[in-house]
């Protein structure tokens, strides 16, 4: 009888872990939730399941699912969180492989054992993205930050940066173009979170094929044209992702300049333009001169930085805007 290798197996003459696991997965007829082999450091407490409001009650008990009052969600949204509501996170085969992409750029151990806090936390940060993700764009909502995501689900903001560097590397997040950062965030070191999106293979993993995938998304794009419509506007989905992107920016910079130990509070989109830009300019000197960056501080460099930043922000300044008014 043969026993099947461990996916810990470090018997290196014999089928490479992965490569067996995903193989005997796909010649079973098995259909139960695949089970990484985990351990659990004792340091940190495992953070409890991530439910949304409409699943607890007062006092933070999980109601039963046929006496919910289910908040109204897109059907993508809803069918990919009943999946994960119902069979957990690890319903793919395909979860191996993508761990694997992790061990080669050096993220992960080769053991590939999850640590039983870690795929808790993994799994919470899905869930929320289930729930949360824009059904049409598959962007992350980015009303909130993504320090806050990691409040919600009781995570610490540097342990969801790191899920979240990991989901990307698995290809099951990825950044979408209006979301640059680089000098455009000069200000905090190009430390401005990214705004991340799920892939198609998010989905796939959670038993939504690509045919469906568009088939419910087209559903969704045609309830906000009509939507749009009886506010006279149009809907288009590539110019509401660069809208969430704009937002992200604009959001993270606010958040940042309005905290506790700040000596000043700023709104940029409730400033007059020329005052927007010449704060922001302002801001960039300063910061160019504390760190010592061989960067131009003049005037026409400067202010191109900055309206590259408000650009960014979906606030640039027209030079019709900068030009003096005539009477």
């Amino acid at each position: 009888m043969n026993t099947p290798k461990h996916i810990n197996d470090t018997n290196k003459h014999s089928e490479q872990p992965l490569a067996a696991l995903s193989r005997m997965r796909s010649e079973s007829n098995d259909t139960a939730p695949l089970e990484l082999k985990t351990n659990h450091s004792r340091k940190w407490a495992i953070a409890p399941v991530w439910h949304p409001q409409e699943s607890l009650n007062a006092e933070l008990e999980v109601i039963p699912y046929a006496q919910r009052k289910k908040k109204h969600i897109p059907t993508l949204n809803r069918k990919v969180f009943n999946t994960i509501e119902k069979h957990g996170a690890w319903v793919s085969a395909q979860w191996p492989c993508l761990v694997h992409k992790l061990i080669e750029v050096g993220m992960r151990k080769r053991n590939l054992s999850f640590r039983a806090d870690h795929k808790q936390n993994i799994e919470n940060t899905l869930r929320w993205i289930s729930y949360n993700s824009d059904a049409v764009t598959g962007c992350i909502n980015v009303t909130r930050l993504c320090i806050e995501i990691g409040k919600e689900i009781n995570v610490s903001s540097s342990t969801i940066a790191w899920i979240m560097k990991e989901l990307v590397v698995m290809g099951i997040l990825y950044e979408p173009e209006h979301s640059g950062q680089s000098i455009q965030d000069i200000m905090h070191d190009g430390r401005l979170p990214r705004t991340l999106c799920a892939t198609p293979l998010y989905y796939e993993l959670m038993g939504v094929k690509n045919e469906e995938l568009e088939r419910l998304r087209s559903i969704e794009i045609q309830r906000r044209q009509i939507e749009a419509a009886k506010r006279y506007e149009q809907y288009d989905a590539d110019i509401a992702l660069k809208t969430y992107c704009q937002s992200n920016i604009l959001r993270v910079w606010e958040h940042r300049h309005a905290q506790a130990t700040s000596s000043y509070t700023i709104k940029l989109a409730d400033m007059k333009p020329v005052d927007r830009l010449t704060y922001i300019s302002r801001k960039l000197v300063e910061r160019i001169k504390a760190k010592g960056w061989a960067v131009s501080t003049d005037i026409a460099n400067i202010t191109k930085m900055a309206n590259n930043l408000l650009s960014r922000m979906g606030l640039s300044v027209k030079q019709s805007e900068l030009s003096p008014s005539t009477p």
